[in-house]
């Protein structure tokens, strides 16, 4: 691309020009003309995915004058291209990050609720009058003593270890449910429990189920800051967790104008090796916008031609 460059004249305040064509060197010294409007280089066109958003296709770069001490000069816009721009960091291609939600342990879709933990209780016979207990496993009425827990009855002698190999009678220990059946703890935490993608220990409490992986709720955490998500979303960057915030950080690219993040499906401009908003593309002085106008460079900030001269 060929830089716009002013020559410094005698009279107040300089012609702006614009080459239409390349230039030969020795053409330099003709008479500038006049640049006519610039038309908006922005399409109003909603965004349209890119599969690599940074190939040169995706946009075009405007590389600065360089400025000398009282000689504006112009930075002109590029000519419209041929495709709708956009200059955000995208992983998968779908013009945003890839947001996954790890969702809070005991609440919603993508978590395990821990497992219930409890000693059955032995009551004599039901007295007379009373409702008579209805026993978990067999379906019978008990006519004698019973066991309660978690609310339901059983049998003393059905109120075992769901484990067939093991069979241990609960009522003198604890026991642990799990899917609706009830464990000793030695068969739950060597065979049911599920284990940390990340310690590789057995999770013995809440589980978190994320990126089709289980973890400790305090395991599960952002790669870059090591704070665990809790009820946060994530996003996703080369197969590696982020928080929000250390995502919008390091990954995003941010309007030097107001310093957010320009979003997938926001206008844009490209001007002095920086981004803007289009709406934050201003005058530094009179903050009138400059989106397809001629501006002047000065001292890496981009003016109008009238504040150019102050």
């Amino acid at each position: 691309m060929i830089s716009c460059i002013v020559t410094p004249m005698p009279n107040w305040p300089p012609k702006l020009q614009r080459p239409c064509q390349p230039m030969n060197p020795s053409l330099l010294a003709s008479k500038p003309t006049e640049v006519p409007p610039i038309p908006n280089p922005l399409s109003p066109t909603p965004r349209t995915p890119i599969s690599d958003p940074l190939s040169p296709s995706a946009y075009r770069s405007v590389s600065p004058v360089p400025f000398h001490p009282g000689t504006p000069q112009i930075q002109a816009p590029v000519a419209p291209p041929s495709a709708p721009v956009g200059n955000v960091i995208s992983v998968t291609g779908t013009g945003g990050p890839d947001l996954q939600s790890g969702v809070a342990m005991n609440a919603g879709t993508g978590s395990r609720p821990a497992p219930k933990r409890g000693r059955g209780q032995m009551n004599p016979q039901a007295p007379s009058g009373a409702r008579i207990p209805i026993c978990q496993m067999c379906g019978t009425p008990i006519r004698g003593p019973f066991v309660v827990a978690l609310g339901k009855s059983w049998c003393p002698e059905h109120f075992v270890c769901a484990n067939n190999r093991c069979q241990t009678s609960l009522v003198n220990i604890g026991f642990v449910e799990d899917r609706g059946q009830l464990y000793c703890e030695n068969c739950y935490e060597v065979h049911l429990a599920p284990t940390c993608s990340k310690c590789m220990k057995r999770i013995k409490g809440d589980c978190l189920n994320a990126l089709d992986k289980q973890w400790h709720p305090n395991c599960f955490i952002c790669c870059y800051c090591s704070k665990p998500f809790g009820n946060s979303s994530f996003y996703m960057e080369d197969g590696r967790p982020y928080c929000e915030k250390d995502w919008n950080e390091l990954f995003t690219t941010k309007c030097v104008g107001c310093g957010f993040p320009i979003e997938a499906g926001d206008r844009w401009v490209e001007a002095l090796s920086n981004n803007y908003h289009s709406q934050c593309f201003k005058c530094t002085k009179c903050l009138k916008g400059l989106e397809g106008q001629s501006f002047y460079a000065k001292g890496g900030k981009p003016y109008c031609k009238i504040h150019s001269r102050d």
